[in-house]
């Protein structure tokens, strides 16, 4: 089968550069080794993120959220939560200077009466001084990305599923790819997410990567919307609420390859006690269960480590017209998959432009 492009990788980048190109009136085939949704896209927090988290340690990509938080509520509603996150915490110089920061970047933070927040969310800590309305809510992860997908067929594209490549071979015009049978295309995206290097390595490549291990914990939810601390981010930050669980997390331990990736068994104590400072009676609150992704994120230094890496993303070209997008946040997804489709276009002399910013992201009636 020849195709005009093909995306390696099913998760939330993967799928919405599917529907993207497939839009394009570009010819792809998406391929995903699992199902769709299977992987980082899965074990993720599934938050929505506004912008307030990064607007001092990374305003780039806190600017990038906020507008693509803005995006994905208005065309796709249905896979959006109702209720907005709180940060909550104490006024010093870190709080002062983040809500000084989120004005200018235009994100929004909007001051509540302490005490009325108390009267809203009973467990609350009586001592937290403040507290922030923001965009952030919760999102449906799976979905977004099976939404994605179905757009990208009605457009024409090729979904195969547990589908394993073999082999990569790059020709003079085209570049061949060893599946269940031999595909061709004239440009291949690479988007697997902490499995880059496993897909870059099969063509001689490997992008410089920090693999960043967080552990979530579930429980029953003491508050019916989700919590985020206003502070340095650190671990145990967010408490996101999906239908009645709260989602406590996350560690960031690094690891050496995705593979090396395992429930941390000291987790679940310290991401209750961590957050007990917000809410004190999450350490006596039952765990349902806990769970283990995988942020690969772009390294530029030996010495950094998961906390101070950058969460914007880059896109590189390895060995021509062979493309490797990573990093960035699930928030983020549709704005890389915009980016990395203008690049084919530029190179395809496709005049087309994004349509994903605009047209809606909903189950048809057809």
């Amino acid at each position: 089968m020849k195709y005009d492009v093909i995306i390696i990788g099913g998760g939330a980048t993967g799928t919405a550069t599917f529907r993207d190109l497939s839009m394009r009136s570009f010819n792809v085939a998406l391929i995903e080794k699992s199902k769709i949704a299977s992987g980082t896209t899965a074990a993720s927090h599934q938050n929505l993120v506004g912008g307030m988290r990064y607007v001092l340690k990374d305003p780039i990509v806190a600017k990038e959220c906020a507008e693509e938080n803005r995006i994905i509520s208005k065309t796709a509603p249905d896979i959006v939560g109702k209720n907005n996150n709180y940060f909550v915490g104490f006024r010093n110089e870190y709080t002062e200077k983040a809500l000084k920061e989120a004005m200018k970047l235009d994100i929004r933070a909007d001051e509540l009466d302490i005490k009325a927040v108390f009267k809203d969310i009973p467990s609350l800590n009586k001592d937290l001084e403040m507290a922030i309305e923001t965009d952030d809510k919760n999102i449906n992860a799976q979905k977004f990305c099976w939404l994605n997908c179905t757009s990208a067929i009605e457009s024409g594209g090729m979904l195969l599923e547990n589908t394993e490549i073999y082999k990569i071979e790059k020709k003079d015009r085209y570049i061949l790819l060893t599946s269940r049978g031999e595909l061709e295309a004239s440009y291949i995206i690479n988007a697997t997410g902490a499995w880059i290097n496993t897909i870059a390595r099969k063509i001689g490549v490997t992008i410089p990567l920090l693999y960043s291990q967080g552990t979530i914990m579930v429980q029953k939810a003491l508050s019916a919307r989700g919590l985020q601390y206003l502070h340095e981010p650190s671990d145990a930050d967010a408490y996101i609420v999906h239908t009645g669980y709260g989602w406590l997390g996350t560690t960031s331990t690094t690891i050496n390859s995705p593979e090396d990736a395992k429930l941390e068994p000291w987790a679940d104590e310290y991401l209750k006690e961590k957050f007990s400072i917000i809410l004190p009676n999450v350490k006596y609150q039952k765990t349902v269960k806990n769970f283990t992704g995988i942020r690969p994120l772009f390294k530029q230094k030996i010495t950094e480590n998961g906390r101070e890496v950058s969460r914007d993303f880059r896109i590189f070209e390895e060995p021509e017209k062979f493309l490797h997008i990573v990093g960035g946040k699930l928030t983020t997804a549709r704005l890389m998959a915009e980016k990395i489709s203008d690049e084919i276009c530029e190179k395809a002399g496709n005049s087309s432009k994004c349509k994903t910013d605009r047209e809606p992201l909903q189950e048809t009636t057809k």
